[in-house]
């Protein structure tokens, strides 16, 4: 029907036009951390009397561009961003690039679209202090929005009787988040090091080495959460072992 047709349209033009504005923003705060922490090791270094002025400028650099490339790691290896595309672009291998856009608009609008929007009222009102959720307090109340959404998706995809391998892929997710939710209670597990790893160890079955090279990009995530002091290497560890175990448990 043209009616439907176009609805699904809007719908999709929506979803994407909330995604290219999340990913603008966090490249423009990409950019701001990157400088406020070479500007911070400016200063310490500065202090301590260090080098000459070729050497500060010379570290200067250096350390702005290893927050930048930081920060566009964490970005790329964000459980909203990777794992999707993955997924999609596994999808579209599997069974088809029809089955594997629908697959990907089911979850994008059941889940990381509300997801997506609630963590920015959160902010946005003053709840949350940014949009990795850094604080440990606030975590439980997002790993159970998550966890709902994730539900709902899981039974809009057997509902409309879709790959179950979307919906294995959910249910692992669920978890993940479960596991994360648990030990919140005594250190912060970094979950975009565990969905990273979860969906890394989830390719292996298909290639081996398009697998082995995702786990070093897990790992990198893992390097790029500690960088930007979103977690210690302990948590980033934890993060990376909980995706692994998932995977082993849910999708092998």
């Amino acid at each position: 029907m043209p009616g439907q047709r176009d609805h699904r349209r809007t719908i999709f033009i929506e979803a994407l036009r909330v995604t290219v504005r999340w990913m603008v923003v966090r490249a423009v705060r990409s950019v701001d951390a990157g400088i406020r922490n070479a500007r911070r090791w400016y200063a310490e270094r500065r202090a301590s009397g260090s080098g000459g002025a070729y050497q500060f400028m010379r570290d200067f650099v250096l350390a702005l561009r290893k927050a930048e490339v930081a920060k566009w790691i964490s970005v790329a290896g964000h459980p909203f961003v990777f794992s999707p595309i993955v997924a999609f672009l596994v999808g579209a291998g599997l069974f088809g690039p029809v089955e594997s856009v629908i697959g990907l608009l089911t979850v994008i609008l059941c889940c990381l679209l509300p997801a997506s929007l609630y963590i920015l009222w959160k902010v946005r009102i003053g709840a949350w202090s940014d949009l990795d959720v850094s604080a440990r307090k606030d975590r439980p109340q997002l790993f159970l929005i998550g966890f709902a959404f994730l539900l709902l998706t899981v039974l809009v995809l057997t509902v409309t009787s879709q790959p179950i391998v979307y919906a294995r892929g959910c249910l692992a997710a669920m978890i993940l988040i479960a596991g994360g939710w648990f030990l919140n209670r005594w250190l912060k597990p970094s979950m975009h090091a565990g969905f990273a790893m979860l969906t890394a160890c989830s390719l292996w079955p298909l290639n081996a080495w398009l697998s082995l090279a995702s786990i070093l990009f897990a790992v990198a995530v893992g390097w790029s959460r500690v960088q930007l002091r979103r977690h210690t290497w302990p948590e980033v560890g934890v993060g990376l072992v909980l995706g692994m175990l998932v995977c082993r448990l849910i999708l092998a």
